[in-house]
């Protein structure tokens, strides 16, 4: 059996279009290839328009402004800060400037959307968190994996209807070869000080895939092995554990009151067995097993278009039905193709987030349901503490 009408968004459950949102105006801060992934996407999106765009030289901002069609060009970060046409900020530079320059988009009073990773230390993730509270602004980390219909289709049917019973392990990998696109040791993600590594580029990816499944909790104990060039100082690959903590103490297997559940396993608790790296490319996906069953978020991962739900048989081995859940990405558009198509796998999807961030700021709200800022703090203390056991220096 296959389903493929998307659910409503978990932001707005009014919504049956997961891409229709209010109006809302983008700034862009850097001019690469992820900016341009996500200036592309925006054009499915009616309502959505950037109207100015910038990089660290003039240049820069201008060819790409005209490429998209973007009105004004700026030649300075500082700059496009002070347009008044701008309700938002897309920063998509590289990741040594998270704190500084999401400092400088809340200082002006503009909504802002930070690439991964939303900063390079736990210390400087509630840095910002706290400005945009204290300003009362929208800001999110760019976990645009949420976003899709079959991520959140995955999280409505594990958590809300718990078709797979409860919660047992999550396990997720996302590894790529950085040298299909990157030359060694030149290029940003081998570069320490501008916060390359797989912990920072790859890892928020898998961190957030477990802690879907287990309600955004944090864990209480993290493991990890992996290599780091000594080279340059950044890590290449790891495997990482993960332990969730119960949230009760009565297993359902002594509760009374529980007819559905006869396993032992306190609420909550669980583990997940999480691998990323830029050496090699793995199949990318995510599976979340339950006493009752699986769902496997199949490749690729961090921007899936299916998912498959298998329930348990009585027996072992035995699976009494499975359903397939597929929703196909929005066809390009001529503009799109004009512009040269997307650099990265599925970015059409991009779209869902931008969609999902108008409705969110249009409503008043400051952060997004579906990623909120607590859970983007606990994934930050968790990469501090990985790449801290994997033996990789802070950066400065």
């Amino acid at each position: 059996m296959t389903i493929s009408s998307p659910p409503p968004p978990l932001d707005d459950p009014t919504v049956s279009d997961p891409l229709e949102c209010p109006p809302l105006r983008w700034g862009l801060i850097g001019c690469g290839r992820i900016s341009h992934d996500f200036t592309q996407a925006l054009k499915l999106l009616p309502t959505a328009k950037v109207v100015a765009c910038s990089a660290r030289s003039l240049e820069s901002a201008k060819e790409f402004a005209e490429k998209h069609g973007i009105e004004k060009s700026y030649g300075s970060y500082d700059e496009i800060l002070l347009d008044h046409e701008v309700d938002i900020i897309y920063v998509g530079n590289v990741h040594s400037f998270r704190r500084e320059i999401g400092e400088k988009v809340l200082k002006a009073n503009k909504h802002c959307l930070l690439e991964k990773p939303f900063a390079c230390s736990a210390a400087d993730a509630e840095y910002l968190i706290g400005l945009a509270k204290e300003r009362n602004l929208f800001l999110m980390e760019g976990m645009w994996t949420r976003f899709f219909p079959a991520v959140e289709q995955a999280k409505r049917l594990a958590l809300n209807e718990k078709v797979i019973g409860e919660i047992v392990q999550v396990h997720s990998d996302f590894n790529f070869n950085a040298s299909d696109s990157e030359e060694y040791p030149t290029s940003f993600v081998y570069n320490h000080k501008l916060g390359g590594g797989a912990s920072l580029l790859v890892a928020p990816y898998p961190i957030a895939a477990a802690t879907l499944f287990f309600n955004g909790a944090a864990p209480d104990q993290v493991k990890a092995v992996g290599q780091v060039d000594v080279a340059t100082g950044v890590d290449l690959q790891a495997t990482m554990c993960l332990n969730f903590p119960p949230t009760g103490d009565l297993a359902p297997v002594l509760d009374e009151n529980n007819k559905e559940e006869t396993t032992p396993k306190l609420p909550g608790a669980g583990a997940a067995t999480l691998t990323f790296g830029m050496l090699g490319e793995s199949e990318e996906i995510t599976l979340a097993l339950g006493t009752k069953g699986r769902i496997k978020i199949c490749t690729p991962g961090h921007c899936p278009t299916k998912l498959l739900v298998s329930r348990k048989g009585s027996g072992r081995g035995n699976s009494s039905c499975e359903k397939v859940y597929e929703y196909p990405l929005p066809e390009d558009t001529e503009e799109i193709l004009k512009a040269g198509g997307y650099f990265y796998p599925n970015s059409a999807g991009l779209a869902y987030e931008a969609a999902a961030v108008a409705r969110c700021i249009s409503s008043g709200k400051t952060e997004a349901p579906q990623f909120p800022l607590q859970e983007t703090l606990n994934h930050m203390k968790i990469i501090d503490e990985l790449r801290s056991s994997l033996g990789v220096k802070p950066m400065n």
